[in-house]
């Protein structure tokens, strides 16, 4: 009849079902606080090791590209020590084509005189003549040393250039690297604002891809 009090097990029964599902709500709740739990520990895991890699990859990359510039500023030093030795090596073989002149000159005139060099009469022209071939042997032995020393020069400059290969390769490589590793990381950040655990996944699958690529560079120079 309306208005006559419910049963005492219609009421026991009504409130079993709130007390369950109050239980399942609150089992609910901490189920899905476990897994956010879980996924931060995850993301937390994943940041420490990315973090930790790009601060290597940092410090090799650093070093690499100091190597590159060293080996680079070698090769700049000797190319221009030896364009100044050439330039000076190309001097000296003008001045000692003027010597060849100047003593065929007085081979000339001895000739018109009919006069050789042992003739007492050609003793200050034999004086220049052999002035000029001491002259011309000088500038031979400095000119051959310069022109040895260009050589070893330019033998420089090839192996500091190829020695700059290497590591400017690499340091490309630990550019992108890190770049990749830096996404990552942002992504990380992302998933715990989210609560989504994809982009952990993605954030894991982009670090993994962004340290495959600095360890390449790593290996290209053992």
């Amino acid at each position: 009849m309306p208005g006559e009090e419910r049963p005492a097990s219609e009421e026991t029964r009504l409130l079993r079902e709130e007390v369950a599902a109050q239980k399942a709500d609150k089992e609910e709740r901490d189920k899905r606080e476990a897994l956010a739990e879980e996924l931060k520990n995850r993301v937390s895991v994943a940041a420490i090791i990315l973090t930790t890699a790009l601060s290597f990859i940092g410090n090799v990359k650093g070093d690499r590209a100091e190597a590159t510039g060293s080996a680079r500023s070698s090769a700049g030093e000797a190319r221009r020590q030896g364009a100044e030795l050439w330039a000076y090596y190309q001097t000296k073989l003008a001045e000692r084509t003027s010597l060849e002149l100047a003593r065929d000159r007085v081979h000339l005139e001895l000739s018109r005189r009919g006069l050789s060099r042992q003739d007492p009469e050609a003793m200050l022209d034999a004086f220049k003549l052999t002035n000029y071939e001491e002259r011309i042997r000088d500038f031979d032995t400095e000119s051959e040393r310069v022109f040895y020393r260009v050589q070893d020069l330019e033998r420089q400059e090839d192996v500091s250039q190829r020695a700059a290969v290497e590591p400017a390769r690499a340091v490309v490589r630990y550019e992108l690297g890190g770049k990749l590793i830096t996404l990552a990381l942002i992504l990380l950040s992302v998933t715990i604002l989210s609560n989504r655990r994809y982009l952990l996944w993605a954030g894991v699958t982009l670090g993994s891809i962004g340290l495959l690529v600095a360890l390449d560079g790593y290996f290209l120079l053992l």
